[in-house]
C-alpha cells in the first residue's frame, strides 16, 4: 500500500505543501459546508450541548478543502490511505506503550533509555517507588482538570475584579487629570511668584505706611494699586496663555484661571482700598487735634491705626484753660505755628487723596475745628464754679431774657452751693473761657486764610468796609454762629462779676483779642461783650456808693424824725461818737460866697482819721474810696487795653458818668444833712434861732458834723477823684473832670 507521503508527492504536493493549504481565506465557507454535510459528526447525538472546539472545526474545514482539491483518483484512494494511517498510528502507539511501560520513573523524574523491556528490567528492577507512565499520565490529567477548574473559577473572579478595577482606573484617570491641571496651576504660580508676592504684600505695606504716619507714601501706593490693577490682570492672563500652550488646548481652563486671578487681584485691591478709607477717616479725626475716648482702638479701626503725626501728645484739649494770651503769648504763637504746620500737612494729604472737592474739604476742616472747640468748651465746663442757676436767673435782670447757657456745662454745676459763687471765681472762669474762644477763633482764621487762600480771595468783598454776608464765606458763617453761641454762654455770667479787678482783666483780654480779630472782620461778639463789660464796670463802681449813700440818708432822715422825741444831743449822738473831740474850727472862719470850690474846700481839712469820730462819714468815705479805686483800675485797664484816642474817650466817658453819680450822691447826702440841721433850727413855737433853741453843745455838734462832711468827706473824695482824673489827661482833650462843685456844699454853708 502506498503511504501518505507518497500520495502527497504524487497528487497533492502543490495543494497541500507541508500539511497546510496555500490559501485559508475561504475556510469559514468550508466550515459552514461541514456543518451542513456532516451535522452528526460535528454535533454528536450523545453530547449535543458540548461545544465544538474551534481547532477541530478548523481542521475539518481544512481537510474538506483538501479533499475538494484532490482529483478523483486520489479521492478513491483516500479511505485506504486513512485506514493505512490509522493502522500505522495504532502500531506506533502500541510500540510506544510497550517500550515505555517497563521504564522506571524515579522521584527525580529522570527516565532511563532502553529499547528492550527485559534489558531495562534486568538493569533496573522495579521498586516500590517506581511509577508507571500510565499512572503519571492519569495523575497529570487529573491535576490538569482540577487546575483548569480552579483557573476557570479564578478567571471569573478576575473578570469581576477587572470590572471594578476598570471603574477605579477611570476615577484614577480623572483624578490624575485634575492633579495634572493643579500641577500646571502650581507651575504658573511658581513662575509668577515674585509678582504674586508683591501683590500679596500690598495690604500689609499699606497698613505699615498708615501706622507709621507715612501718609504721602500710602496715598501714592493706593493710587498705584488703583491704576495698575487692570494691567496686572492682563500680565497674569498672558502668562496663563503661555503656560497652557495654544489657545485651543484648554480654553475653558484658560478662562477659569483668568477669572480666578482677576478675583485674586480684585481682593487685594479691595483690601488696599479699605486701608485707604480707614486712613482718610483717621486723617479727618486728626483735624480736631484731640481724640475723644470713644474714638480709639476699635474704630481706629478696622486697621488698628495709630497716627504718629504727633497732633496731640496728650488727651487734654488743644486750648488749655490756664494758658492766657497775655501771660504766655510766645508759647501760644509757637503752638499756633505748630498746629498750622500740622494742619497744612493733613489738608495737603486730603487734597492729594482726590476724594473731596475744595468746598467739601473746606467744610470738613471747619467742622473739625468746631468739634475741637466743643471739646475744649466741655473740658472748661468741668472746672467751672457752680453758678449756672444764678446766671440763668440773672439773665432776666441784665437784659438778656432769651439767652440760654451752653449745653456743655457739666450737670453738677446745676446743683449750686450754699454760699453761692464768688465774683473772683466767675471772673477767673470767664477769663479762661473768653481767652480760649478768641484764641481758637484767631487760630482757625489764620489756618483758614493759609489753607484756603483761593476761597478767601473769592469771598472777600470789593468794599473793605463791608462784611461778608451769610453764605458768602463758610468761615465767616462759622465765626458768626460760634460768636452767637459764645455770647449766649458768656453774657448771663457777666452779671455775677462785681469786682472791678475781674471786670478790668476781662476788658483787657477782650481788647487784646479784638485787635487781632478785627483785622479779619470776625469780631462779631466783641462789641456786645465790650458794651456789657462797660456796663458791668460802671455798675461795680457806683453800686457800693449808692448803697452806702442811701443808708446814710436813711439814718439822717431818721435822726430828723426823732429829733423832737430824743432831743438834739441824743440825735447827734446817733450820728457821731459821744467822746468826739472838737474839730477846732476857728470862730472867725468864713469863706466868701464867690470863692471857687477848690479854694473853698482848701480852706480847712479833716483827715480820714478825724472822720472816724463820725462813723456815718467814715463809712461813706470808705465806700467812696473803694469806688474810686475801682474807677482807677478800670481807667488804667481801658488805657492799657486800647492805647488810642478811642480808649481815652472811653476813659473820659466812664469818668464823666462816675463823676455825675458821685456828685449827685454827695448832693443827696448834703441835702439830707441840711434837712436835719434845718429841723434842729426850728423851735416848737415856730422860731428858727438855733442859739435860743439848742444848747451850745448841740450847735457845736451840728457845726462839726457839717465841717466833717464838707472838709473831710467831700474834700478827700474830690482829691482822690482828681488823682484818678489825671490818668485820662490829654493835651488835646478838654479840661479835666472834677468833683469840686458848689452844689455839693452849698446847702451847708449856712451851718458852718
Amino acid at each position: 500500500m502506498a503511504t501518505r507521503e507518497d500520495s502527497e508527492s504524487l497528487y497533492g504536493s502543490s495543494i497541500y505543501p507541508n500539511g497546510r493549504l496555500v490559501d485559508d481565506a475561504d475556510l469559514p465557507e468550508y466550515a459552514q459546508l461541514c456543518r451542513r454535510l456532516f451535522p452528526t459528526l460535528l454535533n454528536p447525538a450523545d453530547d449535543r450541548d458540548a461545544a465544538i472546539e474551534p481547532e477541530f472545526e478548523e481542521n475539518m474545514a481544512r481537510y474538506l478543502k483538501y479533499l475538494t482539491g484532490l482529483p478523483l483518483s486520489s479521492l478513491k484512494m483516500e479511505p485506504a490511505l486513512l485506514q493505512s494511517d490509522l493502522q500505522r498510528i495504532s502500531n506506533e502507539l502500541t510500540l510506544l506503550l510497550l517500550n515505555e511501560t517497563a521504564k522506571p520513573v524515579r522521584e527525580s523524574g529522570e527516565f532511563h533509555s532502553g529499547l528492550r523491556i527485559d534489558r531495562a528490567l534486568a538493569k533496573d528492577p522495579p521498586s516500590k517507588n517506581t511509577k508507571h507512565v500510565f499512572n503519571v499520565v492519569h495523575e497529570t490529567n487529573k491535576l490538569s482538570t482540577v487546575s483548569a477548574s480552579k483557573l476557570s473559577e479564578n478567571l471569573a473572579k478576575v473578570q469581576a475584579s477587572l470590572a471594578r478595577l476598570e471603574t477605579a482606573c477611570g476615577r484614577f484617570a480623572a483624578t490624575t487629570s485634575d492633579l495634572d491641571q493643579r500641577a500646571k496651576v502650581v507651575q504658573r504660580v511658581l513662575d509668577k511668584q515674585d509678582l504674586i508676592t508683591r501683590i500679596v504684600e500690598l495690604p500689609r505695606v499699606m497698613q505699615m505706611c498708615v501706622a507709621g504716619g507715612y501718609y504721602e507714601e500710602a496715598v501714592e501706593l493706593a493710587e498705584h494699586v488703583r491704576i495698575t490693577g487692570d494691567r496686572l490682570v492682563r500680565d497674569i492672563s498672558d502668562g496663563v496663555q503661555t503656560l497652557l500652550g495654544s489657545r485651543d488646548e484648554s480654553p475653558a481652563m484658560s478662562v477659569t484661571a483668568r477669572n480666578q486671578l482677576v478675583g485674586f487681584v480684585s481682593a487685594i485691591q479691595k483690601q488696599v482700598h479699605a486701608e485707604f478709607e480707614a486712613m482718610v477717616l483717621a486723617l479727618c479725626r486728626e483735624l480736631s487735634y484731640a481724640r475723644s475716648a470713644t474714638v480709639a482702638p476699635a474704630q481706629r479701626s478696622s486697621t488698628g491705626l495709630q497716627s504718629n503725626m504727633d497732633l496731640c501728645q496728650s488727651s487734654e484739649p488743644a486750648y488749655e484753660s490756664k494758658a492766657s494770651t497775655l501771660i504766655d503769648g510766645g508759647n501760644s504763637y509757637e503752638r499756633s505755628m505748630k498746629h498750622l504746620s500740622q494742619m497744612s500737612k493733613i489738608v495737603a494729604i486730603l487734597r492729594n487723596v482726590g476724594i473731596f472737592s475744595e468746598t467739601e474739604l473746606c467744610l470738613l476742616y471747619l467742622r473739625s475745628r468746631w468739634q475741637a472747640w466743643l471739646l475744649t468748651e466741655e473740658s472748661l465746663s468741668g472746672h467751672a464754679p457752680s453758678f449756672l442757676e444764678v446766671a440763668d436767673s440773672l439773665s432776666m435782670r441784665v437784659g438778656f431774657p432769651n439767652l440760654a447757657t451752653s449745653q456743655y456745662f457739666s450737670s453738677r454745676l446745676r446743683r449750686g452751693s450754699e454760699r453761692g459763687p464768688s465774683s473772683g471765681e466767675v471772673a477767673a472762669y470767664l477769663t479762661n473761657y473768653i481767652d480760649a474762644f478768641f484764641s481758637w477763633l484767631a487760630e482757625v482764621d489764620l489756618q483758614y486764610r493759609t489753607l484756603f487762600s483761593s476761597k478767601v480771595a473769592k469771598s472777600k468783598p470789593s468794599d473793605p468796609s463791608m462784611r461778608p454776608g451769610p453764605g458768602g464765606d463758610p468761615f465767616a458763617d462759622l465765626a458768626l454762629y460760634s460768636s452767637q453761641k459764645f455770647q449766649s454762654s458768656v453774657l448771663p455770667l457777666l452779671g455775677l462779676v462785681t469786682e472791678a479787678s475781674g471786670i478790668s482783666s476781662l476788658q483787657v483780654l477782650v481788647a487784646t483779642h479784638s485787635r487781632v480779630l478785627s483785622r479779619s472782620d470776625i469780631d462779631f461778639s466783641v462789641p456786645a461783650l465790650a458794651l456789657a463789660l462797660r456796663e458791668r464796670g460802671f455798675d461795680s463802681v457806683v453800686r457800693g456808693v449808692e448803697e452806702s449813700t442811701a443808708f446814710a440818708c436813711q439814718k439822717l432822715e431818721a435822726a430828723a424824725r426823732d429829733y423832737d422825741r430824743l432831743g438834739a444831743e441824743q440825735a447827734w449822738d446817733q450820728l457821731a461818737t459821744s467822746t468826739r473831740p472838737s474839730l477846732g474850727l476857728p470862730d472867725t472862719f468864713s469863706v466868701p460866697p464867690s470863692a471857687e470850690p477848690v479854694d473853698f474846700l482848701s480852706c480847712y481839712r479833716v483827715s480820714p482819721v478825724g472822720l472816724l469820730q463820725y462813723p456815718i462819714w467814715a463809712q461813706l468815705l470808705h465806700s467812696f474810696r473803694e469806688c474810686l479805686h475801682a474807677l482807677r483800675i478800670l481807667v488804667l485797664a481801658s488805657d492799657s487795653a486800647n492805647p488810642t484816642s478811642d480808649s481815652a474817650n472811653e476813659g473820659l466817658i466812664l469818668l464823666s458818668m462816675v463823676s455825675v453819680v458821685l456828685e449827685s450822691e454827695l448832693i443827696r447826702t448834703a441835702a439830707a444833712l441840711a434837712l436835719l440841721c434845718e429841723q434842729m433850727s426850728h423851735h416848737p413855737d415856730g422860731s428858727q434861732s438855733l442859739e435860743t433853741v439848742t444848747s451850745k453843745r448841740s450847735q457845736v455838734a451840728a457845726r462839726d458834723s457839717c465841717v466833717a462832711f464838707v472838709f473831710g468827706l467831700v474834700r478827700n473824695v474830690a482829691e482822690i477823684f482828681e488823682e484818678v482824673a489825671t490818668l485820662c489827661e490829654d493835651a488835646s482833650a478838654e479840661p479835666t473832670i472834677t468833683l469840686f462843685s458848689k452844689a455839693i456844699y452849698a446847702p451847708l454853708v449856712a451851718y458852718l
